[in-house]
């Protein structure tokens, strides 16, 4: 169903060359699970255009630090034959650069639409589409971060090992957990514009990985979830470590041997 383009909260935060600066964020409300933030953009050219991502909110923090899959392994996908079959493909906005267009899409289309920062990059579904998919971060990532175009279908989600084993809960998203993300997308697949919902996962809050780290995320879709269209990316779980504040090997080994000498040295004798 085509809902109405509308913002909730708009602010001009700023100039950059790409475009206009936009806040975005939705109405709060109660969560089973999960948590709300705010969705900032770099660019906005129009529901069909380039929608790209430049920083979200989390409470207090700013975060732009991301994390993008580079590794997809479609586990089982309905198979495509003709109209509206199959599940998971690979779809865009009617005028965006770059990304992927494909019906019976293979796991690299799925990182093609994926592993970018342009929301209008998406996996749409078929309203009773079924697909298991195991995605890899290039970084580890602590929170999970989902926009779903529409707001009305259900989406998936679990950790795997490193072995290829589900670890933590299985979690999946209502259709009423939404919360607005305060922009819409108009991609090939559909006739006009849809409002876009979005959810911020926590690892180890809502995924119960001790660690509150995750490589692999496993998303799946049900004949009963009517069809998620998605796209998501990771929060560096290492963000804010500044690496030329670590010695380099080198300069940690001098330091340690200097520091042993000093203590080592003959102490002046008291008067």
């Amino acid at each position: 169903m085509t809902m109405t383009f509308s913002f909730t909260k708009l602010a001009v935060a700023a100039s950059l060359a790409t475009g206009t600066l936009l806040t975005l964020g939705g109405n709060a409300k109660a969560l089973d699970f999960g948590f709300e933030f705010t969705t900032t953009l770099s660019e906005y050219n129009s529901p069909t255009g380039n929608v790209l991502l430049e920083s979200v909110q989390i409470g207090d923090e700013v975060v732009s630090d991301f994390s993008y899959i580079n590794a997809a392994e479609i586990i089982y996908n309905d198979p495509f034959l003709n109209g509206n079959t199959g599940a998971a493909s690979a779809d865009t906005g009617d005028d965006v650069t770059d990304g992927v267009r494909a019906e019976d899409a293979t796991a690299a289309d799925v990182v093609a639409n994926l592993g970018t920062n342009n929301l209008n990059h998406i996996i749409d579904t078929e309203d009773n589409g079924t697909f298991v998919i195991d995605l890899q971060f290039s970084k580890t990532i602590d929170n999970l971060l989902i926009w779903e175009r529409g707001r009305n279908s259900k989406l998936g989600v679990q950790a795997v090992d490193a072995n290829g084993n589900l670890i933590g809960e299985r979690r999946v998203i209502g259709k009423n957990m939404w919360s607005d993300a305060g922009y819409s997308i108009d991609t090939h697949e559909i006739g006009g514009a849809q409002a876009v919902g979005s959810l911020g996962i926590n690892i180890s809050e809502d995924l119960g990985i001790e660690s509150g780290q995750a490589e692999t995320i496993r998303f799946f879709s049900e004949s009963s979830f009517n069809g998620p269209d998605w796209k998501f990316v990771g929060t560096n779980a290492n963000r804010g470590i500044d690496a030329e504040s670590v010695p380099e090997p080198a300069l940690a080994v001098g330091i340690t041997i200097f520091g042993s000498l000093l203590m080592f040295r003959k102490r002046p004798q008291l008067a």
